[in-house]
C-alpha cells in the first residue's frame, strides 16, 4: 500500500503532537473514511479496512488495561 503526500503529512503532524498510537490511528482512519473529495471510493475503502486491523488488537489492549485500572482500585 502506498501513503499519499497528504496522508504522509497527517501523519507526520500527528506524531509531532506526541499523541497515543491508538488516538493517532483512529484519527487517521476517521479523517481518511470522510475524506470523500482526496480520495477515491476504493482506495478509502482499502485503507479504511487496513487501519482497522491495526486498531483492533490495540483496541483491546487499552480495553483490558482500562479494565485492570478499576479492578486494582476496588
Amino acid at each position: 500500500m502506498t501513503i499519499t503526500p497528504q496522508e504522509e503529512n497527517m501523519i507526520k503532524a500527528l506524531r509531532e503532537a506526541a499523541l497515543p498510537p491508538l488516538y493517532v490511528l483512529i484519527r487517521i482512519r476517521n479523517e481518511i473514511s470522510n475524506d470523500t473529495i482526496n480520495v477515491e471510493e476504493s482506495r478509502r475503502d482499502d485503507v479504511v479496512k487496513t487501519l482497522e486491523q491495526y486498531i483492533a488488537p490495540l483496541w483491546e489492549d487499552y480495553h483490558k488495561g482500562k479494565n485492570s485500572q478499576t479492578q486494582e482500585g476496588l
